[in-house]
């Protein structure tokens, strides 16, 4: 009989070995779980804040072409306004010895004209006022 509660005992005793084994499994796997809910969290957070940080710079970078792209259209403007300066330059030095050769008269030469008439008409108003009276 002393067998029996030698036997008896060590059941009882595996039975709680088991017993707690198992509560310890329940509360590795709950522990397990926890961890890998908070590691969610976390690397959540992580991607969050890298996603944020790719969108922060992807602002800059777009800022800053814009603005490169200002100053080159602005640089291109002076190049054309100044390429078109040295055209018209260049024309006009052209132009004006075929002008000569043509024996056209110059602009100058009309604004001349059209003030002498002017003045000729003022004249013959004059005149034809002084007769009528």
């Amino acid at each position: 009989m002393a067998e029996t509660k030698t036997d008896g005992g060590l059941k009882a005793r595996l039975e709680q070995v088991q017993g707690t084994l198992k509560r310890v499994q329940a509360e590795g796997e709950r522990v397990v779980g926890r961890i890998r809910k908070d590691a969610g969290v976390l690397l959540g957070k992580d991607r969050q804040k890298a996603v944020q940080d790719l969108i922060a710079q992807a602002q800059k970078l777009r800022g800053d072409l814009q603005k490169r792209a200002e100053r080159a259209v602005k640089d291109l403007e002076e190049r054309r306004q100044s390429i078109i300066a040295a055209i018209e330059k260049q024309a006009g030095k052209s132009v004006e010895p075929i002008v000569r050769s043509l024996n056209l008269p110059t602009r100058d030469e009309v604004e001349k004209l059209k003030k002498r008439l002017t003045q000729l008409e003022k004249r013959l108003d004059e005149m034809g006022s002084i007769k009528a009276a």
